[in-house]
C-alpha cells in the first residue's frame, strides 16, 4: 500500500512540474515583444515567396535555386524584397539588352503580383500605398498614422524590390558572365528601375 501511495506520489509530482515548465515557457512567450514592423516583414516575405509562379512564368529555373527573401538595411534604412534568379545562359557584354529588359520584366509581374489585390484603378503610387499600408498593421496596432499622408509616403520609400539575374555555377565556369540588377520602389514603372551591371 505505501509502496502505491509513492508511485501515485511520484507521478503527481512529475505532472505538476510538467505543467509547471509548460506554464512557465507560455509566460516567457506571451511577455516576449512582436512588433508591427516584424509582422510586417513577415507579410511581406510570405507575398514574396506567392510570387514564384510568376518568375517561371519568364524563366525555366530551378526551385531549389531561386532565392526569395525579405532584408533590413540598417545603412540606408530600408526594406529590401530580394529575388536572385539563376540563369544557364546570357548574362554577358552581348546579351546585355535583353536581360536587363528580363530583369524589369520579371520586376513588373512581382510587382503586380504583390499589389493584384488593390483596387486603385492603375496608378501604383496609391497600390503601393494602400499594400503597404495593410502589410503594416493589425487590428490591435497603432492605426493613426494610416491616416497621415507623409507616413504612408514615407512606407513607399521605405520599401524597395530588387530582381537580380545571376549566373549559375555551371554557366560561371564556362565563360565570362555577370550578374544583372534591377531595382526600385513598388511604385516605379519599368522606365524607372535601376539597373547594375558590372561588365568591363
Amino acid at each position: 500500500m505505501v509502496k502505491l501511495f509513492n508511485i501515485f506520489l511520484l507521478i503527481f509530482l512529475f505532472i505538476f512540474k510538467s505543467n509547471s515548465f509548460s506554464s512557465e515557457i507560455s509566460e516567457l512567450l506571451k511577455k516576449q515583444q512582436l512588433t508591427v514592423f516584424d509582422i510586417g516583414i513577415f507579410r511581406l516575405k510570405e507575398d514574396l515567396l506567392k510570387a514564384r509562379q510568376e518568375i517561371h512564368k519568364h524563366l525555366d529555373t530551378s526551385e531549389e535555386n531561386l532565392y526569395l527573401d525579405v532584408i533590413t538595411s540598417y545603412r540606408s534604412d530600408q526594406i529590401i524584397l530580394i529575388a536572385s534568379i539563376p540563369m544557364d545562359e546570357n548574362l554577358n557584354s552581348l546579351t546585355y539588352m535583353s536581360d536587363s529588359f528580363r530583369c524589369r520584366n520579371i520586376f513588373n509581374s512581382i510587382r503586380d503580383h504583390l499589389l493584384k489585390q488593390e483596387i486603385y484603378n492603375d496608378y501604383r503610387y496609391s497600390m503601393a500605398k494602400s499594400y503597404l499600408t495593410s502589410v503594416f498593421s493589425t487590428p490591435s496596432s497603432w492605426r493613426s498614422w494610416r491616416y497621415t499622408e507623409k507616413f504612408k509616403e514615407d512606407l513607399v520609400n521605405l520599401v524597395k524590390l530588387q530582381v537580380t539575374l545571376r549566373p549559375t555555377n555551371k554557366l560561371a565556369l564556362k565563360e565570362t558572365v555577370y550578374p544583372v540588377s534591377c531595382e526600385g520602389g513598388l511604385e516605379y514603372e519599368k522606365e524607372e528601375l535601376i539597373l547594375t551591371k558590372k561588365y568591363n
